[in-house]
């Protein structure tokens, strides 16, 4: 009696899915949208990597088995996905600055609370391009409770990236650089004080 084994193409398609979760995972382009990109495609991965498992194996109990473990595994991901999704704080633009010439990067305020009782916590972020592919990174985020920056601008720009100023009081200044295509910031600043310094 000969046993079905899978055909190449699935393995294949399992290790693309595989990889297209991993990169989503590791998210190095800073996607508003990486948890549910990331939510879908390791979940769709895990069914892939099950189904061909469960075509390699011999035995019923062993398929059973291999089937049950991968069925958990997509249910507790899809639990996990779900809560970071909901948990997500709202976000409200409070004030926008335009992308500097020959830029993409802007600049936002964005007051957020997780939940309605909560406080509410401001931060400016970078943001570039729109839709499903667009991008999100904090620059200076305040604490709970605490004051709104002053001011936030596009300071000179240097080779790395472009360069954005946060002032958060009287003599409290930040200064992060921003990365164009990733946009990765070198340095999230975070207050000490409620003031915003």
């Amino acid at each position: 009696m000969s046993t079905r084994r899978p055909r190449p193409v699935l393995g294949v398609v399992a290790l693309v899915a595989v990889a297209l979760a991993a990169f989503a995972v590791a998210d190095p382009f800073h996607l508003r949208l990486a948890a549910w990109y990331a939510g879908v495609l390791v979940a769709v991965a895990a069914v892939l990597v099950t189904v061909w498992a469960v075509l390699w194996v011999r035995g019923t109990v062993a398929r059973v088995a291999v089937g049950a473990a991968g069925l958990l595994v997509v249910l507790v991901w899809g639990a996990f996905s779900w809560l970071a999704i909901t948990i997500t704080p709202g976000e409200a633009v409070v004030r926008e600055v335009a992308a500097a010439p020959g830029s993409r990067v802007r600049l936002v305020l964005v007051e957020s609370a997780t939940f309605a009782a909560d406080p509410v916590v401001y931060s400016v972020r970078a943001r570039a391009g729109s839709g499903p592919f667009e991008q999100d990174a904090p620059v200076w985020v305040g604490l709970s409770e605490g004051a709104a920056p002053t001011d936030f601008r596009f300071g000179v720009p240097t080779g790395s990236g472009a360069v954005v100023e946060v002032v958060a009081g009287a003599d409290c200044g930040y200064r992060s650089t921003v990365t164009e295509v990733t946009l990765t910031v070198d340095r999230t600043h975070r207050p000490l004080r409620l003031d915003g310094c």
